[in-house]
């Protein structure tokens, strides 16, 4: 067979099987039912679950958590107030005696848990809801997405799209776009390759067929949403019966959220087929504003406008940065002193002597522009770079000591690497409210103290106040934020299935928890490219170990992380070196690593030589790590 026909079945092999994978997205799709007629009886269908429906069974959108909202309202988990004319400035009142959340389903009791750790004396604005990190938005909404899908496969109203035997004849039918796209490979192997050659090309055509079966398996097997079943397209009729009958009340569509304390559930399950506009529109449980915050320090509510510094290069700086900046602007203003004194002496010949008393040379010297010119700058840098260093001597002896409440984090300043290098973020902006006032500049945070605190925690640390660069850090105490982007227990066989929704968990694996899927989880290749200055890329060995290497397959770094009874015999080994206080619960680091101890979790991060280099990073990488813990 010639290389032409070889390439030619080997695209037409390819082809194929994509046309067989869209045909069964085609043949899979689902469309929502023809509505019941309009009622008002409710189902026992929560929410959430009924907006799954509503959205033909794509995935529940943002109105399937702002319905679970107003349905725990509904439900006098709590109250929603409106104290005046704007619904957006509602309040959420949790009672004195909260009821049992026993029978609640797991993404109501997420909602819940998220109000009540907002919660400040038992009230929270609806705005103060927002999160203050894009990861942690992102996590919970997953996590909230994955257990009503969860829930509706539970009720028999959803299943996967794609099916396990649809996967395993998508899987099947790989192999031969695999074996027609290696034979292709062979053919210009026997034609062009030399003899000696031959047997190295075969191996790699062996290693490329299973590569290619691995790629087309795991498209085959990727999540994509569910799908209707016969009794979930009956149950969506119902309830586009009931959309129908809300839709019909003209002011409903103009209901705030507290309207909910009147209409009861029927507000929450306005939102979840769409109609309720008003209270929705006045929800949001996404990302905040990072202008302007909300802050319960001191025991009230109040938002905080915060402005970011970013214009003056002092600001983060350190004492030797600054007094080498001030000894640089003196170095100047001395070399534009000497340049001022060899300038030629210029005068105006339609100048002439002012007095007689006066030669020429002594005129030039006064009049001559250029002279003039650089004696002001020599003047300029020179009071400039003797106040610098002044300034910063000061600032560096006399810190202060702030305690308040972190209302944001993110990066301010990188460190560029070189044109194919990721940079370092050296500075990032510490947001902090300590009671004194409704405004506040954000601080310089050093990387190494960045992973040591999170938005809503009580922090007391030290600042120098002209450069605004933090020194020194202590949490005093943990906010209730913390636990929202925590991991969830895994409990029941709910779990299994949110696993499995996720697409995280293959059928008759053993359940395990999202955040025990792979170390590598919890470092990034990219945070260890910017820690050494090269592109990195990462191998996973393993649910428990993974590797980092350069693009060129030399290993810079290995992580292994543990749980449970095992981790406690791996940090009784991993503790060694110097202690790296306010990372985790515990944490050390030496030249060839580091090791963190969070809750029952344990990562250590060995460097190989190549990786040395990222030693003086580590504890900005153990505060990444501590992060996604």
């Amino acid at each position: 067979m010639s290389l032409t026909i070889a390439i030619a079945v080997a695209v037409a092999a390819t082809a194929a099987w994509a046309g067989l994978y869209g045909l069964i997205l085609l043949i899979t799709r689902s469309s929502l039912p023809t509505p019941a007629p309009a009622t008002m009886d409710l189902g026992p269908e929560p929410p959430a679950v009924v907006n799954l429906l509503a959205n033909r069974w794509t995935r529940p959108d943002e109105d399937a958590a702002e319905a679970t909202l107003l349905d725990l309202a509904g439900r006098r988990f709590y109250e929603i107030r409106q104290p005046g004319d704007d619904p957006v400035h509602s309040t959420i009142h949790l009672p004195g005696t909260p009821p049992s959340d026993a029978a609640l389903l797991p993404f109501e009791q997420r909602m819940l848990g998220r109000i009540r750790a907002a919660a400040v004396g038992g009230v929270v604005p609806l705005t103060a809801l927002t999160f203050r990190d894009a990861g942690q938005a992102r996590g919970w909404r997953r996590r909230f997405d994955a257990e009503v899908v969860a829930h509706a496969r539970r009720l028999g109203l959803s299943r996967r799209r794609i099916s396990p035997a649809q996967v395993a004849l998508l899987t099947t039918t790989a192999l031969v776009p695999s074996l027609a796209i290696a034979f292709a490979v062979g053919q210009q192997i026997e034609r062009h390759a030399a003899p000696e050659d031959k047997g190295g090309g075969y191996a790699a055509m062996v290693m490329l067929t299973i590569v290619l079966m691995s790629t087309f398996g795991l498209l085959s097997g990727r999540y994509r949403g569910d799908r209707s079943t016969p009794a979930g397209r009956a149950v969506a009729a119902r309830w586009l019966g009931v959309r129908d009958w809300l839709d019909g009340h003209d002011a409903f569509a103009d209901l705030p959220p507290a309207a909910v304390m009147v209409w009861d559930r029927y507000l929450g399950y306005g939102a979840a087929v769409h109609v309720a506009h008003a209270a929705t529109a006045a929800l949001d449980l996404g990302m905040g504003s990072r202008y302007l915050v909300w802050s319960s320090y001191g025991g009230h509510w109040r938002r905080v406008k915060v402005r970011y510094p970013r214009v003056l290069d002092r600001y983060g700086q350190t004492t030797k940065t600054l007094v080498k900046g001030g000894v640089i602007r003196l170095v100047i203003g001395a070399v534009l002193a000497g340049v001022a004194r060899t300038l030629p002496n210029v005068v105006p010949t339609e100048l002439g002597p002012l007095d007689s008393s006066y030669s020429g040379d002594d005129i030039s010297t006064f009049t001559s522009p250029t002279r003039l010119i650089a004696a002001a700058l020599a003047t300029l840098f020179i009071v400039w770079g003797l106040y610098r260093i002044v300034r910063a001597t000061v600032d560096h002896h006399t810190p202060v000591e702030i305690t308040g409440e972190v209302l944001w984090i993110e990066v301010w300043r990188s460190a560029s690497q070189g044109e194919d290098s990721p940079s370092i973020p050296w500075l990032h902006h510490y947001a902090v409210d300590d009671g004194t006032a409704d405004r506040t500049v954000a601080w310089g945070l050093p990387s190494e103290w960045s992973g040591r605190s999170s938005p809503g925690d009580v922090v007391r640390f030290s600042v120098r106040r002209w450069s605004r660069r933090v020194v020194a850090l202590t949490v005093v105490r943990e906010g209730g934020g913390r636990s929202l982007h925590r991991g969830f227990d895994t409990t029941d066989n709910t779990d299994n299935l949110v696993l499995e929704a996720l697409g995280e968990r293959k059928r008759g694996a053993a359940p395990v928890a999202i955040r025990d899927q792979a170390a590598t989880a919890v470092l990034s290749a990219e945070d260890l490219a910017r820690a050494i200055g090269a592109p990195i890329k990462v191998r996973e060995i393993g649910p428990l170990n993974g590797l980092y290497e350069t693009m060129d397959g030399k290993p810079v770094a290995m992580i292994q992380m543990q749980r449970g009874t095992m981790a406690k015999m791996w940090w009784a080994a991993a503790k060694r070196g110097t202690p790296v206080p306010g990372i985790g619960d515990e944490a050390f680091m030496s030249e060839t690593g580091g090791a963190i101890r969070k809750g029952d979790a344990v990562v250590i991060l060995v460097l190989h030589r190549g990786g040395r280099v990222a030693a003086p990073h580590l504890p900005w990488l153990l505060g990444q790590v501590a992060t996604r813990l």
